[in-house]
């Protein structure tokens, strides 16, 4: 595997490519299998801190925020960053929101699943996910009784989370809402607890099956009993997957292939991720051109190569402005991927974080990163230096840009140094070779 594939992989599954990480992965001999079975080796469990593994009276938005900061320096520090990528992803997978939970525990509780989890069995992971109080609480299942029955899990369950649009009915949604009454919420505890006076505990059709469904019936049905609707889920999650880690609207062959890896080893995770990751599709053109990072990507890669954490830069401030916050999903359909981030709104919130971030390189450095001596360098050896700062490879066009930029700033300004170093370090993370991984 040469070295640049092995770039490409880091940068899809560990955030960033750091350059003992490439050392040692690239050594002569290794091969593609090798790097990947060693991405994919990743220690569970992890441990939740204790000031966010419970609810404190009057601490709820303190807690968020530590949780925020937590997380994202987990995504830059982690000791394998693709246990928090899965992480991530599975969160966007089966989203739930702090605004509605409004539970320090009940968010932290379920972020520790999709971590534990992460490389786990599927089907074990929807069945814990659903009886989870984030999940009751956030798609309210906890009001979904037999005299009343709520179908937003219900429905959200087969058209986001397993099957997608198209491969249920509305007959199956109402089976499916039936069966799950009942499941909801001990409130002194604020934990699990089934109701059975609650739940409808009578025969209902669901899918052509007519039987007593209880809630995690279904899930089992869907991806264990019923062999067509478990392919149909893991074609529908393959392609979720792939999209995540590789590119758009990929070829239907490689779902195929994919999702029978999903299929033959019942809903395992850990082997299929790694059939992505050895599909030799992943080292392709079409995927190593890049994909565009997501803010959360976009403000790890910026913590990482400035060397500041979550409690210097409060990156929670600014993400709301690039249109991805940690815990606060725009809904339960998830965040978007790629090109859905180019736009020039979205893109003001990544150049004030970026502003941000150059502030406190400024005010840390005691004005000398090699800037003091800036007029002895050339307009291109700084530039140059700029880039091998946050790990860029610039394209020739950007390259001459911020040339350009260097050589005019330099016959402008009376302080010298001092706007030249200061502008140039926030439009390196403005470039597009750094909004794209």
């Amino acid at each position: 595997m040469d070295p640049v594939q092995v770039a490409h992989l880091l940068r899809r599954t560990e955030f960033v490519v750091r350059p003992t990480r490439l050392a040692a992965l690239a050594a002569g001999g290794v091969t593609r299998e090798n790097v990947v079975d060693d991405i994919l080796d990743v220690i569970v469990p992890v441990a939740v801190p204790a000031y966010i593994d419970h609810d404190i009276d009057g601490q709820g938005y303190n807690q968020w925020v530590y949780a925020v900061q937590w997380w994202l320096d987990r995504m830059v520090d982690g000791p394998k960053p693709m246990l928090e990528k899965m992480t991530w992803f599975w969160h966007g997978h089966f989203c739930t929101s702090w605004e509605k939970v409004t539970s320090a525990e009940a968010m932290m509780t379920q972020n520790k699943l999709f971590r534990d989890s992460a490389f786990g069995n599927f089907r074990s992971l929807t069945q814990a996910m659903s009886l989870q109080p984030a999940m009751l609480y956030y798609l309210d299942n906890l009001d979904n009784v037999a005299s009343s029955p709520n179908q937003n899990f219900a429905r959200e369950l087969m058209e986001l989370f397993t099957l997608g649009v198209g491969n249920y009915t509305e007959a199956d949604v109402i089976a499916a809402a039936r069966a799950w009454t009942g499941h909801g919420i001990d409130w002194p505890t604020r934990q699990y607890e089934f109701h059975s006076n609650e739940h409808d505990n009578t025969t209902k059709s669901f899918m052509g099956v007519t039987r007593n469904w209880n809630g995690p019936d279904i899930i089992d049905y869907i991806l264990r009993e019923n062999t067509t609707k478990k392919l149909v889920a893991c074609k529908f999650l393959t392609r979720k997957l792939w999209e995540f880690f590789a590119y758009q609207n990929p070829p239907q062959t490689i779902i195929d292939q994919l999702a029978q890896v999903l299929y033959d080893n019942d809903m395992a995770i850990k082997p299929w991720v790694k059939a992505m990751l050895m599909h030799d599709d992943f080292y392709s053109a079409t995927a190593m051109q890049g994909l565009v990072r997501s803010p959360v990507d976009f403000v790890v890669a910026a913590m990482y190569y400035s060397g500041f954490r979550g409690a210097e830069l409060n990156p929670q401030w600014y993400m709301d402005g690039m249109g991805q916050v940690p815990y606060a999903p725009p809904n339960v359909a998830g965040w978007k991927t790629n090109g859905y981030w180019v736009n020039t709104s979205l893109f003001a919130g990544r150049a004030n974080f970026a502003r941000d971030v150059t502030w406190h390189l400024r005010e840390n450095d005691n004005n000398d990163v090699g800037w003091n001596g800036a007029v002895q360098r050339t307009p291109a050896e700084t530039v140059d230096y700029v880039a091998q700062m946050f790990g860029l490879d610039l394209a020739t066009e950007t390259r001459n840009s911020l040339i350009s930029f260097v050589t005019v700033q330099r016959t402008n300004e009376s302080w010298v140094g001092w706007w030249e170093a200061t502008n140039l370090l926030t439009m390196a993370m403005m470039t597009p070779e750094f909004h794209v991984a």
